[in-house]
């Protein structure tokens, strides 16, 4: 299995094969520049709903500018699941991506409707976790919208803990060590 490595970021064994518990495979690989249109196929198929509790916006797609700045390995980690059928596919985006503090990241999955309550976000998120254990990643976090309960149970499923004051948003937070 090839590992890919961000500038001064986490190993990342690539590509990552996964069974779902509720039946299924897909394959998760690095993201790239040329995954753009495969990416806003995504996007099109996920609803208002998903799109805005994850950009916590109203947003149909991601702009080109911004789809550039995920695939910038200097601020963090992309990946990209398909269906193990169709490996073009995009059915969901993992973001591993770097904040200002030093040796902290933060996690973002967007998941499409119709592979949610799968376990696809819970397999992302614990495989995310994994590939920064032993990586010199102090801390993992997370934002989320109060409402978004499939990403709250997502975040304390692998030992996240709410760091945030009550609100429409709800910061989340697992020391690494």
């Amino acid at each position: 299995m090839p590992a890919v490595k961000s500038a001064d970021g986490p190993v990342i064994h690539l590509p990552r094969l996964t069974r779902l518990p509720a039946g299924g495979l897909t394959v998760t690989r690095m993201a790239r520049a040329e995954d753009y249109r495969a990416v806003q196929g995504m996007h099109a198929r996920c609803s208002a709903a998903s799109r805005a509790i994850r950009y916590f916006a109203a947003t149909d797609r991601l702009s080109r500018c911004d789809w550039n700045s995920l695939c910038d390995r200097a601020k963090g980690v992309t990946l990209l699941t398909a269906p193990g059928g169709d490996i073009r596919k995009v059915i969901a985006m993992t973001n591993i991506l770097r904040t200002r503090d030093a040796g902290v990241v933060e996690l973002a999955v967007l998941v499409e409707d119709a592979w949610q309550s799968r376990g696809l976000g819970s397999a992302l998120a614990s495989f995310a976790l994994e590939s920064l254990q032993g990586q010199g990643v102090r801390a993992l976090t997370a934002s989320v919208l109060a409402g978004n309960g499939r990403a709250v149970r997502m975040l304390r499923g692998i030992g996240a803990v709410r760091c945030s004051q009550p609100g429409a948003e709800v910061d989340f937070r697992l020391d690494l060590g």
